[in-house]
């Protein structure tokens, strides 16, 4: 028997050599040969069966005579070489031939080893077991090597996404800092909101965007918008109580529209929010929990969906925005006591009180329906609560003071709002321009004739007459006094 030589190892399971030759004397050789060997072998007597069974068995090893019928050995090399799949089986050619020429022919064909006729089945089958064993470990390698790669390929993945989230989390908070540094340090509620909706659009690419706040009426309405006229987001509201406004209390993050579509029970509000073309929603929440405002986006201007970074940036400005809201707010309360303080005095009178909620109930709705911004709004009521007051070389000199310590400017509008409403009162150049000028001078105008004894109709007709606002077509059907005959 020949022995086992190094090279194989016992624990592998038998190697399957393919013997292809047409003398039967040689391949009973062979197979008894390699079976003493711990081959299991197959054997075939022309090339074609030779090639059909190589791609079929995956024989460790392909022993072929150069000379086979319908294909030669030379053409089965070549042929195998040439398949992706069994083109690394080691050959060994078998040739009558013992030149030099026919040698090289062969290795030029591919072939891993020639032995001439007659040989040494020692000879053949320690050739036969180096084969074996250097392919099957370079198999070894090729498939260690492959896992390596698969395994460097899985760490550098890894460390690709490790490196993407760590630049994620720097960026979300540097946002977070940046943002929150600025917004602390405004104190004027409308400022900071047109901040963080001007810093929303650049940070989703939404092309317009808008902060609802509740408005005293368990509704959530707009007070700021960015990248439209107020009038586009003007007919927007949700429900205080709502689903919408629960749902992103308890989801703490952004949130699609279409995510709220399959969340909401309720139609109405995802049907206003699609009339108003919101895709994206987040909650600025107060201190205690509670949503105090949601702002709303509009689609992106490229059409593109909004992403999870993007998202995620927009959760981190209202985050940041909370604490600055709740700071801005209450030194918006502090200032409106100031000023209540200051014109405490003058608002003593119940007669002045009575006239300043009557003032408050028509020019208010009035400024409403024309669509004012809500900081207008509060400007105008400011000046009401005032009244004519507010004219005064008292009252002048008491808000300029205020207003020359005021971070946030508030003071000094309401100071040009009243100078403006003045010229406005009195037809000095300058006046009978701005909406917002008008109403502040009739309701002036009107407390100063109910304090004169004047009665409600007659305070609105000369007030309204005397400042031409029944001229104006936006003011005239508010105003039927100014054009009704006198009584």
């Amino acid at each position: 028997m020949i022995p086992q030589l190094p090279g194989l190892r016992r624990e592998q399971p038998q190697p399957l050599v393919l013997v292809a030759d047409e003398d039967l004397r040689v391949v009973e050789l062979l197979a008894f040969a390699f079976q003493a060997s711990h081959f299991r072998v197959s054997v075939t007597h022309d090339g074609d069966e030779a090639l059909r069974r190589a791609q079929t068995e995956h024989p460790d090893l392909i022993v072929a005579d150069v000379r086979l019928p319908k294909r030669g050995g030379l053409e089965l090399c070549d042929l195998l070489r040439r398949d992706p799949e069994h083109g690394d089986v080691p050959i060994l050619l078998l040739s009558a031939a013992n030149d030099t020429e026919s040698r090289v022919e062969a290795l030029a064909h591919g072939a891993d080893g020639f032995m001439s006729k007659p040989f040494s089945p020692k000879e053949l089958i320690a050739r036969a077991q180096r084969l074996v064993a250097r392919s099957r470990d370079a198999a070894r390698h090729a498939r260690r090597s492959a896992e390596l790669e698969r395994d460097l390929g899985k760490l550098q993945g890894e460390a690709r996404n490790a490196r993407q989230e760590a630049e994620r989390e720097r960026a979300l908070r540097t946002l977070a800092g940046g943002m929150m540094g600025e917004l602390l340090r405004t104190l004027d509620v409308e400022e900071l909101d047109a901040r963080l909706l001007r810093e929303a659009c650049r940070q989703t690419g939404a092309h317009s965007a808008a902060l609802l706040v509740a408005n005293g009426h368990g509704l959530l309405a707009p007070v700021a918008v960015r990248g439209e006229l107020f009038e586009r987001w003007a007919g927007l509201s949700l429900p205080e109580a709502g689903l919408c406004v629960e749902w992103l209390c308890v989801l703490g993050r952004p949130v699609r529209r279409d995510e709220l579509d399959r969340l909401l029970a309720q139609p109405r509000e995802i049907a206003e929010l699609a009339a108003h073309g919101v895709s994206l929603l987040a909650a600025v929440h107060a201190h205690d929990g509670r949503v105090e405002a949601v702002l709303v986006c509009e689609d992106r201007g490229d059409g593109a969906s909004f992403t999870a970074l993007e998202r995620e940036r927009l959760g981190t400005l209202c985050a940041a925005a909370s604490p600055a809201r709740a700071t801005a707010r209450r030194f918006r309360e502090q200032q409106d006591r100031v000023l209540a303080m200051l014109g405490a005095p003058a608002s003593a009178d119940p007669r002045r009180r009575e006239a300043a909620r009557e003032s408050h109930e028509r020019l208010v709705a009035a400024a409403t329906a024309f669509g004012m911004p809500p900081s207008d709004r509060s400007l105008l009521e400011q000046a009401l609560d005032l009244g004519p007051w507010a004219w005064s070389p008292v009252g002048r000199a008491g808000l300029e003071s205020l207003a020359s310590g005021d971070p946030t400017r508030r003071v000094r509008l309401l100071c040009q709002l009243l100078s403006s409403a003045e010229a406005c009162a009195t037809g000095e150049p300058g006046g009978g321009e701005d909406a917002l000028a008008l109403l502040t001078a009739a309701g002036l105008r009107y407390q100063q004739l109910r304090l004169a004894g004047r009665s409600i109709y007659e305070a609105w007709r000369t007030a309204v007459s005397w400042i031409g606002l029944h001229a104006d077509p936006l003011f005239r059907d508010r105003f039927p006094e100014a054009v009704e005959p006198a009584r």
